[in-house]
Parts: C-alpha cells; sequence; structure tokens
C-alpha cells in the first residue's frame, strides 16, 4: 500500500494529523501529485479538530489556497473566503501568520475597507505571539 493510500486510511478512522499531513503532500506534491482542492479537502477536516492549533492551521492554510486562488475555476482570489479563513485562524489560535495576513487584508484593502491603524493593530498582536 502506498503511502498516500495508507494516510487515506487513517483520515477514515480519524486521525486529524494524517489528514494535515495528506493536505501538505497534496499542496506541495510530496507523493508527486499536486491538488489543492484535495489538500483543501484534508485541511477543512483540520478545521474541526479539538486541538486548536491544528484548527487554527487548517483553517489558515485553507486560507492560503482561496487566497493565492488555487481553489477558482480562474485561478482568481477568493478575498471573502481567504478573509474568514483568516479570521477564523486568529480567533481560534491566534496565529502570527494568520494575523499578518489579516493585517496584509486591512492595509491593502482587499475585501475590507483599507485600515492603516487596524492593519498595524493586527501587525503588533502578530508581532507578539512570535
Amino acid at each position: 500500500m502506498d503511502e498516500t493510500k495508507r494516510l487515506y486510511e487513517e483520515v477514515k478512522k480519524g486521525s486529524i494529523s494524517a489528514a494535515f499531513r495528506l493536505a501538505e503532500a497534496f499542496k506541495w506534491g510530496y507523493y508527486g501529485q499536486i491538488s489543492p482542492r484535495r489538500a483543501a479537502r484534508m485541511y477543512r477536516i483540520c478545521c474541526h479538530s479539538k486541538n486548536k492549533k491544528t484548527a487554527a492551521l487548517g483553517y489558515y492554510n485553507l486560507g492560503l489556497l482561496y487566497y493565492h486562488g488555487y481553489l477558482s475555476e480562474d485561478e482568481r482570489s477568493d478575498p471573502a473566503r481567504a478573509f474568514t479563513c483568516f479570521m477564523k485562524s486568529a480567533l481560534t489560535y491566534a496565529t502570527g501568520d494568520a494575523l499578518l495576513k489579516l493585517g496584509d487584508m486591512y492595509r491593502y484593502g482587499q475585501y475590507v475597507s483599507r485600515d492603516e491603524d487596524r492593519a498595524r493593530g493586527l501587525y503588533l498582536m502578530a508581532d507578539r505571539t512570535a
């Protein structure tokens, strides 16, 4: 049985860590196949983890896929979904990366109104989590 099939079997049994490993594998092509949609499916499983850090990482990585347009047919960014994922990540575990992305979205007015003060506040919060 190859590694991908083995990990899928673990996911079926409820393994969140296997879901995260598969998500990363599909995101980066570790087993020879890059598939953002399959990565997103596995990250969504991670979002429901009881472990807050794992859930936050699931939301953050899912947000990146939306932010960079990997989940749309025309490869266009979906800032609304990205913002929602980054916000859930930040609220779940206050991950610095999610706070930085939210800061960027406020700084450049992506999906939200441009707000330099809010962006600065998010950057400072992210710095404190480092």
